[in-house]
């Protein structure tokens, strides 16, 4: 159940990188989108998230670390592809795995078990290989800078998540609570109704297919299953985005596929593999 919602919030997350970068195209902001598909799919989860009574209890003090890391892994993600472009982006921020392995040794006084281990380095480099396929890492300074970034607040989300559900938080009032609180760090550039009347009217199903598609559900899946898999194992899991972007690109855009990103899209589905077999909670 947890490993089927991780591939469900990756595959959602794949596919919804093309509308992202038709909106890119339109020229929109990435922290526009950003604040925008936060208030969206915020909303969008409210109703659902009240249903169970008014959320309360310890983990709301981690509540605004959580909203900080959400907005975060989107606008620095965002940021890294403008800065470094799309490949660069995906293997930098899919290097959060090993930082939430590092994290998890370190509370637990253990290393992560062997198969976990394994499908971080079979994981790792298979992105290398399938988003870099010319071997190279030509970064400019404000693109690694960003991609690492990114990293870190894709780790600090799931660590946080995960201690959040430890603590009582039901995944969806955390998730929906943590969508809006993030979306008013833009506060400072713009208010909310300000973001929602600056979208185009031609912009409007991109942006409400990026909330609902590529946060709401997604994210509410990938949330769900923290609660069941080490924060590792469902971060590997959810490197099938890279793979299945890399398919849909070669499917949909003719984009060929060469010997090192067919291979590459192999590790990170035998890492996914290891990972789904060694590294369930228990």
């Amino acid at each position: 159940m947890a490993v089927g919602q991780v591939l469900g919030a990756a595959a959602l997350w794949g596919i919804s990188g093309v509308v992202a970068r038709a909106l890119f195209n339109r020229a929109v902001e990435p922290a526009h989108l950003v604040q925008v598909r936060m208030i969206l799919g915020g909303l969008a989860l409210l109703p659902l998230a009240l249903r169970g009574g008014r959320p309360g209890g310890p983990w709301l003090k981690l509540l605004p670390a959580y909203a900080v890391a959400l907005a975060g892994v989107q606008l620095t993600y965002f940021q890294a592809i403008q800065a470094a472009g799309v490949a660069t982006a995906v293997f930098l921020q899919y290097t959060a795995p090993l930082l939430v392995a590092a994290f998890e040794s370190a509370r637990e006084r253990r290393l992560p078990p062997r198969p976990v281990l394994l499908a971080l380095a079979a994981a790792v480099a298979g992105s290398a290989l399938l988003v870099l396929p010319g071997g190279g890492l030509r970064i400019p300074p404000a693109g690694l800078a960003w991609g690492v970034a990114s990293a870190f607040a894709m780790a600090a989300g799931t660590v946080l998540a995960g201690a959040a559900q430890r603590r009582g938080a039901r995944p969806l009032p955390l998730l929906a609570f943590g969508l809006l609180a993030g979306s008013l760090l833009f506060l400072p550039v713009r208010t909310p109704w300000g973001a929602l009347l600056a979208v185009g009217r031609g912009d409007w199903p991109f942006f409400l297919f990026i909330a609902l598609f590529a946060t709401a559900v997604p994210f509410a899946l990938y949330v769900a299953a923290l609660g069941r898999l080490r924060g590792s194992v469902v971060m590997l899991v959810a490197m099938l985005e890279p793979v299945l972007g890399a398919a849909l690109a070669w499917a949909a855009l003719g984009e060929a596929l060469s010997g090192a990103q067919l291979a590459g899209g192999a590790l990170i589905l035998a890492g996914i593999g290891l990972a789904v077999a060694g590294g369930r909670k228990g």
